[in-house]
């Protein structure tokens, strides 16, 4: 896989990540009778989609390095 396809997958999976994470929390807000505020759905979307594209990376890299001792 070359360099742009792998980070293509982490940037997907973080998209697709935070997305869901923030319709969640938008969902339990909704149900708490809390007002839709747009800042915390991009908070939401944006700290968990990253946080989670960065932990596959590093999931892949530690088993790339594994894989070649």
């Amino acid at each position: 896989m070359s360099f742009f396809e792998r980070n293509k997958t982490y940037i997907k999976l973080g998209v697709i990540s935070g997305i869901m994470f923030a319709l969640i929390m938008v969902a339990f807000d909704y149900f708490m009778d809390r007002d839709f505020l747009f800042w915390k759905f991009a908070l939401h979307f944006v700290l968990f989609g990253c946080f989670n594209g960065y932990m596959a990376y590093r999931k892949v890299k530690k088993e790339e390095n594994k894989r070649n001792k």
